[in-house]
């Protein structure tokens, strides 16, 4: 009998050492046991932290880890600066987590034109990305490049069509466009910040796409500060996306014509909500073609151009708050509907500083709009609709 059981004992002993030895060298090396929780470390592949040369190569490696073996998993990067060449292509069920903004930071290099971030590699002919990008920055050092004469690159960029792809305290600095993320849907940007972009913040759609291959992304709790031109979020050809509790805000007024938030090329059925824009020429643009957008609770202080600017048919702007403290920006009117039909004007509020008399809501060749309730704040004129027919005022009160 303890023979028998020495036996076993034994057995046990081997059993355990041959999977042991199994798990450590199906690769070579001990990242398989790494990856038993689906966690690797980048460094483990050679990517390396802090290093004057490109780092685009060993970062492939690394997140194809997993994607060779039909796997999912998350490569962690510890904190420092990494150089990129190249485009860092994400791969289908591949994240992406660092340290921290600032800490764990994908920084441009070299003379090519692409983005820190470009288009993923998807499996099976799906959209599917099941990618999240976390506690990182992607900075594409456009002011440096600049001086240097180099090409100027955006942080990140996807034509493709993808979904289930996060953005999760992510930094993206320094750029040309934040993120131009033309077909994405189903997918979340959330508590990330966006400084210093040259161009849009964060774009969506092109012209060459249908509307809608863009849709059901929630842009919530970003910060976007001190543009140097564009819009804040361009939601260009982009349906039932919801963008809530953003701040919008440069420290010094923006001088081209964009808007902190602008719905062009037919975006449709979008939420615009709770949103803090600030030193923009217009704060909302909702453009031709785009209808079915609800906006409302939104804060809009100091345009220059229009506070709301509306030249589309059939979308509601309700109890937002407009609020012109600085007198040296007059624009024409606090809100302003131009060819714009069917819309519904309710419960806004403007605050303004003393003296200003210019308009405060303005109507022209407009048809059938519903302006109603709102508050003016203006010693000029309060409502004026100018041309057009079936416009209904009403209820309306200047302070």
């Amino acid at each position: 009998m303890s023979n028998i059981f020495n036996r076993k004992v034994r057995f046990s002993f081997l059993l355990v050492a041959i999977i042991a030895f199994v798990i450590q060298n199906s690769t070579g090396d001990i990242h398989v046991a790494r990856a038993a929780d689906n966690v690797i470390n980048a460094k483990d592949f050679g990517v390396k932290a802090n290093s004057n040369s490109s780092q685009s190569k060993e970062i492939q490696n690394a997140l194809k880890y997993f994607y060779d073996r039909g796997m999912e998993g998350t490569v962690y990067f510890p904190k420092g600066t990494y150089l990129v060449d190249e485009s860092i292509r994400l791969y289908a069920g591949v994240s992406l987590n660092g340290d921290g903004m600032g800490k764990t930071i994908f920084k441009k290099t070299g003379s090519k034109s692409q983005y820190v971030v470009g288009d993923p590699i998807l499996r099976n002919n799906s959209d599917r990305l099941d990618v999240k990008l976390s506690n990182l920055t992607i900075d594409a050092d456009r002011a440096n490049r600049e001086a240097r004469g180099e090409s100027q690159v955006g942080g990140i960029i996807m034509e493709m069509a993808v979904s289930h792809f996060t953005l999760d305290h992510v930094e993206i600095c320094d750029t040309t466009i934040g993120a131009l993320l033309r077909r994405t849907r189903d997918s979340e940007i959330t508590n990330s910040r966006f400084d210093r972009n040259n161009g849009h913040a964060i774009a969506t759609g092109h012209e060459s796409f249908p509307a809608g291959e863009f849709r059901n992304v929630k842009i919530t709790n970003n910060q976007i500060t001190n543009s140097g031109g564009g819009s804040g979020i361009n939601l260009s050809r982009a349906t039932y996306t919801t963008v809530t509790g953003n701040q919008i805000i440069n420290k010094t007024h923006q001088s081209d014509g964009y808007a902190g938030i602008r719905i062009p090329n037919n975006g449709a059925n979008n939420t615009v909500n709770n949103n803090v824009i600030e030193n923009y020429p217009r704060g909302i643009f909702v453009l031709t073609g785009a209808t079915g957008n609800n906006v409302y609770g939104n804060t809009v202080k100091n345009a220059s151009l229009q506070g709301l600017l509306v030249q589309s048919d059939g979308n509601t702007f309700t109890d937002n708050e407009f609020i012109q403290t600085n007198s040296s920006l007059t624009p024409e009117a606090v809100i302003r509907l131009a060819d714009a039909n069917n819309n519904k004007v309710i419960g806004n509020e403007m605050t303004t500083y003393s003296g200003f008399s210019n308009i405060g809501i303005r109507v022209t060749d407009s048809n059938s709009n519903e302006i109603k309730d709102n508050i003016t704040d203006t010693r000029g004129k309060s409502v004026s609709i100018e041309g057009g027919r079936n416009n209904v005022s009403t209820g309306n009160r200047n302070r």
